[in-house]
């Protein structure tokens, strides 16, 4: 692989790798941002309301261990020197692909979980 190419693949595989941590992160943040809020509303419809969270919460947890492993797996792909390319940029689009559809999934939980917090806590 050109060394120009292999460059680009190595420094787009370490900014997926910030922002994953970045998602991790904020997950865990919005978590205890809930905890907060259920510990301090016990209203039925909003107990409702934390559960659908919680459990979107969850699943995002679980979707960024996978992601995680992608990445660590893709880290070994492309340091073996056994490996084409084509296969190497097979999984490279595919693992871009993955992470971009998580972001935009990610910002519009993220979007919907402030929106909701902010009417409860303003009824």
């Amino acid at each position: 692989m050109n060394i120009l190419k292999n460059s680009q693949i190595e420094q787009e595989h370490k900014c997926w790798q910030r922002s994953i941590e970045f998602f991790r992160q904020e997950n865990a943040l919005l978590k205890y941002r809930l905890s907060e809020l259920v510990d301090h509303n016990e209203e039925h419809n909003f107990l409702q309301t934390a559960e659908y969270f919680q459990n979107q919460l969850l699943l995002k947890d679980e979707m960024l261990k996978k992601l995680i492993d992608d990445l660590g797996k893709y880290d070994l792909l492309i340091k073996n020197k056994s490996v084409t390319e084509e296969r190497i940029m097979k999984t490279h689009l595919a693992l871009r692909k993955n992470l971009l559809l998580f972001q935009k999934q990610y910002l519009d939980l993220s979007k919907k979980f402030n929106e909701q917090m902010l009417l409860n806590i303003e009824n």
